[in-house]
């Protein structure tokens, strides 16, 4: 019998950065217990494409323009990371930005609009796609993406789908979920297992350009 929950587009997107201390950091976002997928679960910014996503990409030439826009707009609406260039505005009109995308205040139009973003498309790095096996209430065909996190930034969750935001070394949050202390769905534990082989942002987006797909 056909499973009846349609599949919809996703992207995800590992943010990665240097940590102080030396070494390959990622931002992982905690989901919030009431969600209706991945409740609790440790997970990368990511989302469905939607109807902007596509639109604002029509005349992109990229044949997964809409999945890399997705991937940009929900490291800003999961984890306040603006990956663009704009034009001077201050952190405060940034922050009031994401409040009002986030509350459907306005939409990812808006916001570029707003800010006068600089996006660049070709920044993220794709290289996995994973679709969710029947039997999850929602289901998704997502393609997963890398990028260096914007310089001078803080990551916050948003306080409604994520609750808590942290930068850990892959290993250490693979220990964890052993451990028992967090909580990884199959796919984020494959990327950090990859990720856990390199030494620094630098390399790891080499290496994972090469795993382009």
């Amino acid at each position: 019998m056909p499973d009846p929950v349609p599949i919809r587009d996703a992207a995800t997107v590992a943010v990665l950065r240097d940590g102080r201390g030396g070494g390959l950091e990622v931002l992982l976002l905690r989901r919030h217990a009431s969600h209706v997928f991945g409740a609790g679960a440790d997970v990368f910014p990511g989302g469905a494409v939607d109807r902007d996503d596509v639109e604002l990409t029509r005349d992109a030439d990229l044949t997964d323009g809409p999945w890399r826009m997705a991937a940009l707009r929900e490291c800003f609406e999961e984890a306040g990371l603006l990956c663009a260039t704009h034009d001077a505005k201050t952190a405060d009109q940034i922050a009031d930005q994401r409040r009002a995308l986030n509350a459907g205040r306005c939409d990812w139009r808006d916001v570029i609009d707003a800010l006068a973003l600089e996006l660049d498309l070709s920044m993220p790095v794709a290289f996995a796609r994973w679709t969710t096996p029947p039997g999850p209430p929602k289901r998704y065909a997502t393609r997963f993406y890398a990028l260096a996190a914007p310089d001078e930034q803080c990551a916050q969750a948003d306080g409604r789908e994520t609750v808590a935001a942290e930068w850990m070394a892959p290993a250490a949050a693979l220990a964890d979920a052993d451990a028992g202390r967090r909580w990884l769905m199959t796919p984020t534990r494959a990327t950090l297992i990859q990720l856990a082989h390199y030494r620094d942002t630098a390399t790891a987006l080499a290496g994972l350009r090469t795993k382009a797909c």
